[in-house]
């Protein structure tokens, strides 16, 4: 991750539920929800809320006093197909992540089955994303670990429980997002990078690198799969058969990692494997590379797009 992280404003809105919200504290009321199905149990209250701080990359914190063990308080983030639940309580575990999707949480990991949440007394949140990797610390003690794809969008929190809860300290710390790029290494790849897709990338926030920008004394194929890991976003060059290029692609495919592939057009026919995969071609001329460029632009817009949506919407 990029150790230049800049600390956030933020501005909250209740989108629905119990909670209010001041300068520095979210609180959720106390009491039972009214049923609102008939012969249905009363619910404890519950609240989502969101904020107008963008993130993907980077450090989510608060402080939160649950003033009961089975308290619910869970940042709420974009995955650009249903909501990451990062935090206490999450599906039976004391800690632990879930994806909402097709009407429903699916489990993407916990820890601290058989214990529970002490209430009355302060907590530390921290939710550390850095590309797929995504780690949750309670009290500066990292707990619990997940794989999954993050997307732009605006941050939430979730609570719910019946006693009057307090949030306070909600702050972000947002990283740049990464782009790996794999391509031979040779004169004619270089152009393409430095005269095409580094400056279009950069411009749309990413911090592009190569394999060639890492240097360290373990595993090139360590270093490189970690790096796609990290990554928000891939981008290959599948021109020459390179059996480092098409791993590197299967991987990221492998875990569902956004990837653009990009080849001239002098390759006669793609893999089979890959055929079935929009790329992009180009001649790689000087007018080519203009054509790629406006291409990787719209495919760069349209990564960004649904999050763009879904944002208007909240």
């Amino acid at each position: 991750m990029n150790s230049t992280l800049k600390k956030q404003p933020k501005n909250w809105v209740s989108v629905f539920g119990n909670a209010d919200v001041s300068e520095d504290k979210i609180v959720l009321r106390s009491g039972v929800t009214p049923e609102s199905v008939p012969n249905s149990a009363p619910q404890p209250p519950h609240a989502l809320l969101k904020c107008n701080v963008e993130f993907e990359d980077g450090v989510v914190e608060c402080e939160v006093w649950p003033s009961e063990s089975d308290l619910r308080c869970q940042f709420v983030l974009s995955t650009g197909n249903g909501d990451l639940f990062v935090g206490l309580n999450v599906l039976g575990a004391p800690y632990g992540f879930a994806v909402f999707r097709n009407n429903q949480l699916d489990p993407l990991g916990g820890t601290g089955q058989g214990s529970k949440i002490e209430p009355n007394r302060w907590y530390t949140l921290r939710l550390t994303a850095n590309g797929s990797n995504l780690a949750l610390q309670v009290n500066g003690v990292e707990i619990a670990q997940a794989s999954h794809r993050l997307t732009r969008g605006q941050l939430g929190i979730y609570l719910q429980g019946a006693g009057e809860t307090a949030l306070r300290n909600f702050h972000v710390l947002s990283g740049e997002p990464v782009c790996f790029v794999v391509m031979q290494f040779s004169t004619e790849f270089d152009e393409l990078f430095s005269e095409v897709i580094r400056p279009t990338c950069e411009n749309f926030g990413y911090r592009v690198v190569r394999a060639d920008d890492y240097y360290s004394t373990g595993l090139i194929i360590d270093d490189i799969t970690r790096s796609i890991q990290e990554a928000s976003l891939v981008i290959a060059d599948i021109t020459p058969n390179n059996p480092n290029v098409f791993y590197e692609v299967g991987f990221a495919h492998g875990i569902g990692k956004p990837t653009i592939l990009l080849s001239d057009r002098k390759r006669e026919k793609l893999p089979f494997d890959i055929s079935g995969f929009r790329t992009l071609f180009y001649d790689n001329t000087i007018g080519g590379k203009s054509v790629v460029q406006e291409r990787l632009i719209r495919h760069l817009e349209a990564i960004a797009a649904p999050n763009r949506a879904l944002n208007a919407g909240a």
